[in-house]
């Protein structure tokens, strides 16, 4: 998926499916980091795990307005999260 001329792969949470799908800069092959920090859904915030270009909710509005805004996509941060 192109926004503002840059590439990136959405990405459903594997654990949460109707929670809302972020957006990844970077390719199916090769997704880099989200666009905003729920994208980070392991690991205390430092990893995450999602099903590629495969979502059945909504697209999260934080990712798509910062992607809109052709902002840098968010470093990871140590945060509790639900998963592994």
């Amino acid at each position: 998926m192109e926004i503002a001329g840059r590439t990136y792969v959405v990405g459903q949470d594997r654990n949460e499916p109707k929670a809302a799908a972020h957006l990844y800069i970077g390719t199916f092959a090769e997704p880099g980091e989200p666009m905003c920090v729920r994208g980070w859904n392991r690991s205390d915030g430092e990893g995450y795990s999602i099903f590629r270009n495969n979502w059945s909710g909504p697209l999260c509005k934080t990712c798509v307005r910062r992607a809109q805004e052709q902002r840098d996509p968010v470093p990871s941060r140590h945060r509790e999260t639900k998963w592994l």
